[in-house]
């Protein structure tokens, strides 16, 4: 990524966040907004202090009323014009450079017409960007998209649990290039799904994992997904440990992991 800033890896992180999460909108007045919605308002808290610039709203209820969810939204001259100056040349996906290129033309559209001064007329910058396991856009986009799974799997005479298969996944719709760089850079497994056209990333593999998992070490989640990837990390570590078999021997440690597994991602919202 292309960021100098003694806050480089945050930044990095944030950019990926919100490629996953984020909201680049024009009101109905041609006013460029950006918008996060969150279950978890720290998440955001923390976005607000990196940023400097946005309010943070909530809890609002989705139709069901039973999840809620907070929302951080910038809509200052200020707070707009720290954002482009992060985002500009630094996203990754093709959608997200779309809808930011819209919101970078409202930008240039209604200040001017407005009357204020805001010296010149800013370019979009359409660079290609590819992140690495250097800079902290991975963790961004995984605390976003990623999810970590673990099914219990059964031995196909007994019917008794035997095992756990573990996984990380990242989808997205309509990103064929970037996924399978994605793919290259995280030595995973790539689908396509034709009709939704999504593209699902697998790290299944003990390499595929290990590749993450030491990444996220260097640079770690934010959010509480945080919780998961503690439990999905032990989990990992004592099916391929070797120091950690009789796990799978003993009766009883075997039904601690396989609760363990089981309840992953529990009580993370």
């Amino acid at each position: 990524m292309n960021i100098t800033s003694k806050y480089k890896n945050d930044l990095d992180w944030f950019i990926g966040f919100s490629e996953g999460d984020g909201s680049w909108q024009v009101d109905n007045t041609g006013k460029p907004i950006f918008i996060i919605n969150q279950q978890d308002p720290q998440t955001l808290y923390k976005i607000k202090k990196l940023i400097g610039y946005g309010t943070i709203t909530g809890p609002y209820f989705n139709k069901n009323a039973i999840n809620s969810y907070h929302r951080y939204r910038v809509a200052n001259l200020k707070g707009t014009e720290k954002l482009i100056g992060i985002f500009n040349g630094n996203l990754v996906l093709f959608k997200t450079k779309h809808r930011f290129s819209e919101y970078l033309d409202a930008f240039n559209n209604y200040y001017s017409e407005i009357g204020n001064d805001i010296n010149k007329q800013i370019h979009f910058d359409n660079k290609t960007i590819r992140p690495t396991l250097e800079d902290a856009w991975l963790s961004g986009f995984i605390d976003s998209e990623g999810c970590f799974n673990c099914v219990v799997v059964k031995n196909k005479i007994t019917k008794e649990p035997s095992t756990v298969s573990l996984r990380i996944t990242l989808v997205q719709k309509s990103e064929p290039e970037v996924f399978k760089y994605l793919k290259s850079l995280l030595h995973g497994a790539l689908q396509h799904e034709v009709k939704k056209d999504a593209y699902r990333l697998s790290c299944n593999s003990v390499k595929s994992r290990n590749i993450i998992l030491d990444y996220l070490l260097k640079y770690p989640l934010k959010s509480k997904k945080t919780i998961a990837y503690s439990r999905f990390k032990k989990l990992h570590v004592r099916i391929t440990d070797g120091k950690f078999n009789w796990r799978l021997e003993n009766r009883r440690a075997r039904q601690r992991l396989f609760t363990l597994a089981s309840n992953i991602n529990k009580d993370i919202y």
